[in-house]
């Protein structure tokens, strides 16, 4: 495989691995030692992720991954609440991204927080941003099922940006932990891990906004979403009283900071258990546009 240290603009130095489509780059190296290092990785990790179906010889990357996915997903139709925008056409400038063309044993949290920073900026939307990451977590790990069943998640730990995946055991393991610091902690973090409701939002809910016998929760924003009964309180309770008792903004973050420590994820963000949420929401079967509207995200993108 062809590769190319060479000098780039303001004395930095970059790389480009391949020829043709398979091909991907890095920029912006501080200095020619940096890009050689990394030019070494990326050209093992693409020896590595190099799928072969066939007599077709294709590189494993999150964008060939997420198109694989997307195609798979299929279009949701009005009548069934979809917004019948391909998952393959919203997905387009995500799978764009440059991080998006690196082997997939290249990628690593930190490419993935940097990839979700210019994303944020170019959304302007948190809500859409980690819905998008959602598909990405499930793209990846279907063709990693697929594909390359030995190759390490990139979402198993924290990122720079404080955002990871959890996996069953460990949701379990937070809420049981949160649930013994406090009750109200217990169930802020199973409401979030079950509705992908941010800590805001659900502080901002009174008993009022909860439907027991149908099992819902109707968030400060308008969206209503499923909950457990036994997260919801009972019809008796007063309607103005606050959903989670006890439970300040500040406390919240301070018990979910306590909670990341204790799970051995230090720095975690609470969007981790959000981003969780709506990763396990499409592995259960739901689509890319019906978790958009559990992230909350933007009216117009889906109605």
């Amino acid at each position: 495989m062809v590769t190319r240290v060479r000098p780039g603009r303001d004395g930095t130095w970059q790389v480009a691995v391949g020829q043709g489509p398979s091909s991907f780059q890095r920029e912006a190296f501080t200095d020619r030692a940096a890009a050689e290092d990394w030019a070494a990785m990326a050209t093992l990790a693409a020896r590595v992720c190099m799928v072969r179906i066939g007599t077709k010889r294709f590189l494993g990357t999150a964008a060939e991954a997420l198109r694989r996915w997307a195609i798979d997903q299929g279009t949701l139709p009005r009548s069934e609440g979809g917004t019948e925008i391909a998952p393959l056409q919203r997905l387009a400038p995500l799978m764009a991204d440059p991080d998006c063309a690196l082997p997939l044993a290249a990628l690593q949290p930190a490419d993935l927080a940097a990839l979700r920073a210019r994303r944020l900026a170019a959304l302007g939307c948190p809500a859409e941003m980690l819905a998008e990451q959602a598909a990405m977590v499930a793209a990846l790990e279907h063709f990693r099922d697929f594909h390359i069943p030995s190759l390490d998640d990139p979402f198993a730990e924290p990122a720079p940006d404080g955002l990871c995946l959890l996996d069953e055991a460990t949701c379990a393991q937070a809420i049981g932990w949160a649930s013994a610091e406090s009750d109200g902690l217990g169930r802020l973090v199973a409401l979030m891990l079950c509705t992908a409701a941010s800590p805001e939002a659900l502080l901002a809910c009174c008993n009022g906004h909860a439907e027991a016998r149908s099992g819902q929760l109707r968030l400060p924003g308008g969206q209503v979403v499923a909950v457990p009964r036994g997260l919801l309180p009972d019809e008796a309770a007063t309607a103005s009283a606050p959903l989670l008792p006890g439970l300040s903004p500040a406390t919240a973050r301070a018990g979910l900071a306590r909670l990341a420590q204790r799970l051995g994820r230090p720095g975690m963000a609470p969007a981790a258990l959000q981003l969780t949420a709506l990763a396990q929401a499409l592995a259960q079967g739901q689509h890319l546009d019906e978790v958009l509207s559990l992230a909350g995200a933007r009216a117009a993108l889906v109605s």
